[in-house]
């Protein structure tokens, strides 16, 4: 019986007409040399061929031992900025370098940033996914590179990661918040389809309002979409109903609980005394610069340890290139509440 036919780069070069040196700049992170109809060829025939597994095969024989790639969804958030620094800091120690790589939350962009970090023969790559459906990267590991999730998971393969634990971070806010005496918590979160955090955040809200307050939440979900309703509007919209009482915000993560604090007062109402506000605090900054501390009154919060996300998956990830046949680990770091002047109307 004849073995199947693997899958070359010359195969998917001539399915996609183009030259063997056009799909390699494709795979290595430079669509921009090509014209978007030539990109779509590439990706369609290369999806339909499974080829990335051979490839990725051929890089993890050129990888080193001493670089790790990072892939991270949002450079320019500060939540990235702190696992950068968590990660930097423990790999540096132990005489290895980061290659560190943007996807701009754009998933092709993604792809193409992980395959320049394969030819550059990396050892390993920790990855805060811009996805939480994501094949490339499934392939990706199977084809033998050991990979470490940062924060936000991927469905439908048990990769290693480090996380925290989205159910006890919100029942810690929602419990505050009922003791306080507020009736009905509003969730505002932004797309969360394809992201984990926010889809975990948002089903940890909906759980735990059914089992403290006794009710189905799922109509004080508000999602801020780009381009879509502002947070004014949105906050509008939420206090235009009858059945409020006495509401309180969280947002999603710090973004939208700032966004949130914005509409609050464009609004013109009183925090804590008319509506309450609080939220994750993800951006792991110093006391000195965080942003509970500069807003008045002091935002409640559950401080996300960013910098510790990135400093444990670097661990995690060594790990795993010391003995690559154990089995995958979640690793669920706990979260700090802090209960601040935004929330508090009792003593």
């Amino acid at each position: 019986m004849s073995s199947k036919k693997r899958v070359t780069i010359n195969d998917v070069a001539m399915a996609a007409g183009v030259s063997k040196t056009t799909v390699s700049r494709y795979i290595n992170g430079h669509p921009e040399l090509m014209s978007e109809k030539t990109r779509e060829r590439i990706r369609t025939v290369i999806e339909m061929t499974n080829y990335h597994p051979s490839d990725i095969a051929s890089n993890l024989k050129k990888r080193t031992t001493n670089l790790i790639g990072l892939l991270i969804a949002d450079i320019s958030s500060p939540f990235s900025s702190a696992l950068i620094n968590g990660a930097s800091k423990f790999l540096d120690k132990r005489g290895y370098t980061l290659l560190i790589a943007d996807s701009a939350d754009d998933l092709e962009k993604e792809k193409h940033a992980l395959s320049s970090l394969l030819s550059k023969g990396v050892s390993g790559v920790l990855v805060n996914t811009t996805s939480y459906s994501n094949n490339f990267l499934i392939q990706v590991r199977c084809g033998g590179l050991p990979v470490v999730l940062c924060d936000r998971q991927v469905r439908d393969y048990n990769f290693d990661i480090v996380t925290t634990d989205q159910h006890e971070a919100m029942f810690h806010l929602l419990n505050h918040l009922k003791q306080q005496g507020y009736t009905r918590p509003l969730f505002l979160v932004e797309p969360w389809e394809n992201n984990s955090v926010r889809m975990k955040r948002r089903e940890a809200f909906l759980e735990i309002i059914h089992t403290l307050y006794g009710y189905d939440a799922s109509e004080d979900v508000y999602m801020l979409k780009p381009g879509g309703e502002s947070a004014v509007q949105v906050l509008q919209r939420a206090l235009g109903r009858n059945n409020l009482g006495i509401p309180a915000v969280i947002g999603c993560n710090s973004i939208t609980t700032v966004r949130a604090f914005h509409a609050i007062q464009e609004l013109g109402l009183s925090i804590p005394e008319e509506i309450g506000l609080c939220g994750p605090e993800d951006w792991d900054w110093s006391n000195e610069m965080n942003w509970p501390f500069i807003i008045a009154p002091n935002i409640t919060t559950v401080k996300i340890p960013a910098t510790q996300i990135g400093s444990r998956a670097a661990a995690l990830l060594l790990e795993k290139l010391e003995g690559p046949e154990c089995p995958p680990k979640e690793i669920l770091l706990p979260c700090v509440f802090y209960e601040r002047a935004s929330t508090i109307r009792m003593r």
